[in-house]
Parts: C-alpha cells; sequence; structure tokens
C-alpha cells in the first residue's frame, strides 16, 4: 500500500533529532512540519493539521505528555496518529501515554528506516481501517436511504467542533445557563456520533470486512478504558477494578477497546449512582478474560441469547438511551477475535458479563 504527501509533525527539543528526522521523511514524501516544544507543537496543530504526530516526552516550557493531553482538550476529536519518543523504556512512562491516547512509543536511540518502518505499518492500518469505514458508509447509505452518511458526519463534526471552540473559549460574560446548553450539545453529539459509527460498524460486521490486525497492546490500555467509561457518567468512585498477569495483550486494539467500551458503558448505563460495577481483567498464557459484574434487574440468560440490534429488552424504549447495539458488538467481535461470551446472574442479582479470547 503506498504512502505519499501524509502530513507529519516533529515535535523534538533536539535540533540534531529533530533536523534528522525532518530531512528523512521529506525525501519519503511526506510533508513535514516541526516545533521544539510543546508549546510551538499546539500552535503549528492548529494551521498545519498532520495526519501523524512524533513527538519527544522530555522538553522544556511543555512535555510531551502535556502537549497530547492539552491536544486532546482542545482538539477531543482529533484523528492523527501519535508516537512517543522517549530515551527510557519505562513501564510507568508508556503506560502513563497509552492512557492519554498515544499509539505507539519509540525507543531512543533508533534507526530512521526502523521508524519509517513503524511509521508506514501505523498508516497502513489506519488507511485500512478507513477505506472499510467508507466502504460500510457507502453501502448503508444504499441500503437504507440515499442520503450520504458522510453528510451527517461532517454536519455533526461542525456541531460538535463549535461547542467545543465555545465552551474553550475567554468569554467570560457567557452565562452559566449558556454552558450548560452547549455541554448538552456537545454531549448529543457524542451520542449521536457514536450511533452512526456503531450502525457503520454494524454492517462491516455483516458483511465479514472486520478483520482483525494483531498488533502489541499494553494490559493498561484496558484500564484506561474502563477508567474513561466510568468518567463519562461521573461515576469512577463506583469502578472496582482487577488487573492480573501479562502486561501486554497481542490483539487488535480497536476491536479490543470497542468490546471494553461498549460492556462497560452498558454496565454503568443499566446501573445507577453508588451500584459498584466490578471489572476483573486476567491475561495469562495467551488468554484474555474480562469479566464485569454489576446490579442488572430483568435481564438474564436467555435475553443474553437474544442480543440483537434495535433489539431493547424493556417495555419503555423510550426510557433508554442507544440503539441496543452495544452488547451485540461485544458479542461479535469477540467471536471474530476467536473467543466466546456468556453471561449468568449472580447471587444478589448481580449480572456476571464474560468475554474471553486469544491474545497471543
Amino acid at each position: 500500500m503506498e504512502i505519499l504527501n501524509k502530513k507529519i509533525l516533529v515535535i523534538e527539543d533536539d535540533t540534531t533529532i529533530r533536523n534528522n528526522i525532518v530531512e528523512f521523511l521529506a525525501l519519503q514524501d511526506m510533508e513535514v512540519s516541526f516545533a521544539k516544544n510543546g508549546v510551538e507543537g499546539l500552535e503549528v496543530y492548529e494551521t498545519f493539521r498532520p495526519d501523524m504526530i512524533i513527538c519527544d516526552i522530555m522538553m522544556p516550557e511543555l512535555d510531551g505528555f502535556g502537549f497530547l493531553a492539552e491536544l486532546n482538550r482542545k482538539h477531543p476529536n482529533h484523528q492523527a496518529i501519535f508516537l512517543f519518543l522517549t530515551a527510557k523504556n519505562n513501564h510507568t512512562d508508556i503506560r502513563k501515554g497509552m492512557n492519554l491516547g498515544a499509539d505507539d512509543y519509540i525507543i531512543k536511540p533508533f534507526l530512521l528506516d526502523d521508524l519509517w518502518g513503524t511509521i508506514k505499518i501505523k498508516f497502513e492500518k489506519d488507511m485500512l481501517r478507513k477505506r472499510g469505514m467508507q466502504e460500510a458508509l457507502d453501502e448503508i447509505s444504499i441500503k437504507t436511504s440515499p442520503t450520504p452518511y458522510h453528510e451527517f458526519n461532517t454536519c455533526l463534526n461542525g456541531i460538535m467542533t463549535g461547542a467545543q471552540i465555545l465552551l474553550n473559549s475567554d468569554d467570560h460574560s457567557m452565562s452559566l445557563e449558556s454552558k450548560t446548553i452547549l455541554d448538552i450539545i456537545q454531549h448529543s453529539g457524542f451520542r449521536l456520533y457514536k450511533a452512526i459509527n456503531n450502525l457503520i460498524l454494524c454492517n462491516d460486521i455483516d458483511a465479514n470486512k472486520v478483520n482483525p490486525y494483531i498488533e502489541e497492546v499494553p494490559c493498561s490500555f484496558v484500564e484506561s478504558t474502563l477508567s474513561q467509561v466510568a468518567n463519562n457518567y461521573d461515576r469512577i468512585k463506583d469502578l472496582s477494578l482487577v488487573l492480573n498477569g501479562d502486561t501486554i495483550l497481542k490483539t487488535d486494539k480497536f476491536l479490543l477497546k470497542k468490546i471494553v467500551e461498549e460492556v462497560a458503558d452498558n454496565a454503568f448505563k443499566f446501573s445507577k449512582p453508588g451500584d459498584r460495577v466490578m471489572c476483573f481483567v486476567k491475561s495469562v498464557g495467551g488468554k484474555f478474560d474480562l469479566s464485569i459484574h454489576y446490579p442488572c434487574k430483568d435481564f438474564d440468560q436467555d435475553k443474553f441469547a437474544r442480543v440483537q440490534p434495535f433489539n431493547q429488552f424493556t417495555e419503555k424504549l423510550n426510557t433508554i438511551s442507544g440503539l441496543g447495539l452495544g452488547l451485540f458488538i461485544a458479542k461479535k467481535l469477540t467471536q471474530i477475535l476467536g473467543g466466546s461470551s456468556s453471561f449468568k446472574v449472580g447471587e444478589e442479582q448481580v449480572g456476571e458479563f464474560h468475554f474471553e479470547f486469544t491474545a497471543n
């Protein structure tokens, strides 16, 4: 797969390293821009809008972690692939970076050819996923409506970006009521964005177009994903997490994240604040196990077996948010990864969801 004219932002305070990377990437027909620290990097990002960011960790003024955190705050929907450069193979640093959303780490010193190999793999994987998403969009548009789904996403991105710009503005005259309305608009936008993309993914699954891409994924990535879902519901105190086993999984990072997100989202959506959501993650000998326990009334093994898109197990459908796709997607993606899922009711009507698959 040919990769040409991709935009790459290099953020590195060491002049020699920065110049070597920039010159090398330019020779590979990449469009390259650079900055010497995180503060400059944020300024360059606004006008350059790169497809990939290669960023050092240890830098003056604003380090790599600070840059990525600020980028995520200002542009929560950015699609840039993010690679960290680090002089230390430190598990704590790697875990912190992955929790912020980094895609990979490059350990210094490195060969430029090795760096290029990593860049190509990341771009190829990204292009395959985007192509699959676009094909799914096109197919859904033909099957369901003449209105292109990409137009919905374009409009939706404009709405969410506009709300984010206003929320980040320094306009101190904005009332609390106005900020609350903007929060509601942004929250509704994220819900609609998720619904559209879940529909696309369901169509992709139905068309057998989901092909796992195996890579090394730190187990801490699962922890950060669970924490993010709990934070979305403002219920981090209700999350109880137990991690055991290997620190590295070999699986598809996107599919893993989707499974964890959907099952955790189901747990917090159908329990109430104060209910304990217990998550057990175990990775031993190439096997990955995820168990999530939480109080869930009126749900049993039979209903779990009958989980399908748009099938919600409640008489008051207008009171339940979502399309009923979450558990269906989690079950199907687990099967794609060669695994299985199950559900049982434990003591005191605590539902126990279990997902396992090979991760080596």
